[in-house]
């Protein structure tokens, strides 16, 4: 190796140095789960969406705009989509799938406590349409009715609809916790119920009812 070549190598060699000492000097460490605070990006978290609103406004908001199931079927005459405007909520905004807030008392006639999405049947009082009306116990639980139900949370605030449906679980989730975990689901039969619960329009024969509220009488 000639002269010439060895004194290159070693320039390049100190460029390189000072070129990664520069690059350690200007580096900002941030710890896992705050890379937030660099980039004032605020880091999605569906439940903290969801217990904000549980802690802050559950209490009152479903109570207040639920409507007595009986008074809804009746009023509704078999098209629940005529009652939109006066008691519905719609999933995107003024168009998606149409809920309803709704509150009753029952008996129970039917536990499904092992399957995956989980049911009790309720016979509820006044109520005498062919529809099976059920009360969704989980684990599993079908729909996004108490998502789609608060007017205070818009799909037009989440980036996409995986966001959108992680909200949508969260609440589920709190649900399982805070409202059906006390209960014992064994012992549910015949017992008489008071329950406030959101639902999806869908089919005729069944309203799949996802309760916010259930005490047992």
């Amino acid at each position: 190796m000639s002269l010439f070549s060895s004194k290159r190598n070693i320039v390049i060699a100190a460029i390189a140095a000072i070129f990664v000492v520069y690059s350690l000097a200007a580096m900002t460490v941030v710890k896992e789960g705050e890379e937030a605070k660099l980039t004032g990006e605020v880091v999605f978290d569906p439940n903290t969406v969801a217990t904000n609103f549980w802690q802050q406004n559950a209490a009152t908001y479903f109570s207040e705009n639920a409507v007595d199931f009986v008074t809804l079927v009746n009023e509704s005459k078999g098209d629940f989509t005529t009652l939109a405007s006066k008691y519905g909520h719609y999933s995107m905004g003024d168009s998606g799938e149409l809920s309803f807030i709704v509150k009753g008392t029952g008996t129970i006639n039917n536990v499904k406590n092992k399957l995956r999405a989980g049911y009790l049947g309720v016979a509820v009082d006044g109520y005498e349409g062919p529809a099976q009306v059920r009360l969704q116990i989980g684990p599993v639980f079908k729909g996004s009715a108490v998502r789609d139900t608060i007017n205070t949370i818009s799909y037009r605030d989440y980036k996409n609809q995986i966001e959108w449906a992680q909200v949508s679980v969260a609440f589920h989730n709190l649900i399982s916790q805070e409202i059906l975990a006390p209960i014992d689901m064994n012992s549910m039969m015949d017992k008489k119920v008071e329950f406030i619960g959101c639902f999806t329009v869908g089919r005729p024969s069944q309203i799949l009812i996802t309760p916010v509220s259930l005490k047992v009488l």
